[in-house]
């Protein structure tokens, strides 16, 4: 029994310890962005939209690409995507606020 109860402390402690998910808000072109970025260590390993209201034909690709390109190079001053300045900059700050919060 002690065993069973070890083994589960330690895993939901590893868990803390190394895998966090935090949320963020950012000023987009129309409102505000919300985002979920999920982190193990410093490592940020998943960004998800929960809130925007930009329109979706621009801002979606513009997300999609600053996700990749923050994931890919482990931080968030990266290029803006042309043509959805406002979306890039509003989307980056939520990402940071994220970051910032789980700090």
């Amino acid at each position: 029994m002690k065993k069973i109860i070890f083994a589960s402390l330690l895993a939901v402690l590893s868990i803390t310890a190394f895998g966090a998910t935090t949320e963020g808000v950012g000023a987009g072109y129309k409102d505000d962005i919300k985002v979920s970025v999920e982190t193990e260590g410093d490592k940020i390993t998943a960004i998800k939209v929960l809130k925007m209201d930009d329109t979706k034909r621009i801002a979606e690709p513009a997300i999609e690409k600053l996700t990749q390109e923050i994931i890919a190079q482990q931080k968030v001053d990266v290029d803006n995507v042309a043509g959805a300045t406002y979306t890039s900059l509003g989307f980056k700050e939520a990402v940071q606020n994220a970051i910032s919060n789980a700090k």
